[in-house]
């Protein structure tokens, strides 16, 4: 989350969320009242000095924020660098290259395998059919195990914060297709996937017609997906910042100018505000397309696949997973509070520290 200066803005902020810090000298501090401030004028004392503003949102403290141009992370950052902060606030996604190593890829590898074997006989599927399996923690302990991944984790929780817990998550197999669907628009209504954002029946809500942050993704790719149409999504870079604008410009399609083709090779992740219009190429290569995704937003949500997991996916769990997993600390369904009578209060609304272990775990990595 970034905040932008242009020639003025008004920040309705008060003291009780924000301070201000410029080479640990306050500019503005005890802020009580909506204040302008003009980057002409009011910041020129720091024009040419990294600005970081911190503020809490509910249990979780965003601190990298940029002025003028200039991106800056505080000590509290686990892992995230300031280039992919600005790819995550500007574009919407960023890389990680070489997320798993080659021994992880083919565990996965032989996860996926397994179920598509499975579910092809079952279900008597076509030469050319897909496989999407939702909820996949609780179908195998290595896809359980992903959800926590420590290359991935940290940047989850700086971009997120500690209060999340698991959206979605899913297994995606696409074999080779047939040739015409190289000949459709990529995305277009007529193509086998067209541009979409992430989101539930009735969309998100907007403000002042953009979609909020309410959740991400990564995306682990397995397979070789550095040639053309070889089943890569594609995103719109920077249409997470902009009106909901294919709604009703989907015959037009995306501009081109900001097609990004994510041609990847086995074991990079992809992470991305689902926000992004997104759509994927046909598969034209000679293999399947392979990959996995997590979605992680606010525990104060509902998760999209799942209300509640199964005792045996639960049982072993660490506290971590438990959390990810949308369970309390208590081992409770809910909790009504110390008065359920007269005043219920719900944990996942107002949680305790024993329910978001992330909390501790990140405090200890900053150490």
């Amino acid at each position: 989350m970034a905040f932008y200066c242009s020639a003025s803005m008004v920040l309705p902020i008060t003291s009780r969320f924000v301070k201000s810090w410029a080479n640990s000298a306050p500019i503005q501090d005890e802020i009580d009242r909506p204040v302008r401030w003009n980057s002409n004028a009011d910041l020129s004392a720091v024009a040419n000095r990294p600005v970081r503003l911190c503020f809490a949102l509910g249990n979780a403290v965003i601190y990298a924020f940029r002025f003028r141009g200039v991106y800056t992370l505080s000590d509290e950052t686990l892992e995230l660098t300031v280039e992919q902060r600005r790819q995550f606030d500007e574009d919407g996604f960023f890389l990680v290259e070489d997320a798993l190593e080659p021994d992880e890829v083919a565990a996965l590898l032989a996860v996926i395998d397994a179920f598509y074997v499975r579910f092809a006989a079952e279900r008597a599927f076509g030469p050319h059919e897909a496989l999407q399996m939702r909820n996949i923690v609780a179908a195998d302990p290595l896809l359980k195990e992903m959800m926590e991944h420590p290359r991935i984790l940290p940047l989850v929780v700086d971009l997120m914060g500690f209060n999340i817990q698991l959206r979605t998550s899913h297994l995606d197999v696409r074999p080779p297709m047939e040739q015409e669907h190289g000949e459709k628009v990529l995305g277009s209504p007529e193509s086998f996937f067209s541009w979409h954002a992430d989101g539930p029946n009735f969309g998100w809500p907007e403000v002042d017609g953009v979609l909020p942050f309410m959740e991400m993704k990564v995306g682990y790719y397995l397979t070789d997906l550095t040639a053309h149409n070889s089943g890569a999504i594609c995103v719109v870079r920077g249409s997470h910042r902009t009106s909901p604008w294919l709604d009703g410009q989907r015959e037009k399609g995306a501009d081109p100018e900001r097609i990004v083709e994510v041609n990847v090779k086995p074991g990079t992740a992809l992470v991305w505000r689902t926000a992004l219009w997104h759509c994927l190429t046909p598969n034209l290569a000679g293999d399947a397309r392979k990959c996995l995704y997590y979605g992680y937003h606010h525990r104060w949500m509902r998760s999209s696949d799942f209300d509640h997991q199964r005792p045996e996916v639960l049982a072993g769990c660490t506290p971590i997973q438990l959390q990810l997993l949308g369970e309390l600390g208590t081992g409770k369904d809910n909790y009504t509070g110390d008065d359920p009578e007269m005043h219920p209060v719900s944990r996942y609304w107002r949680p305790q520290d024993e329910d978001i272990p992330l909390k501790a775990w990140a405090e200890g990595q900053r150490r």
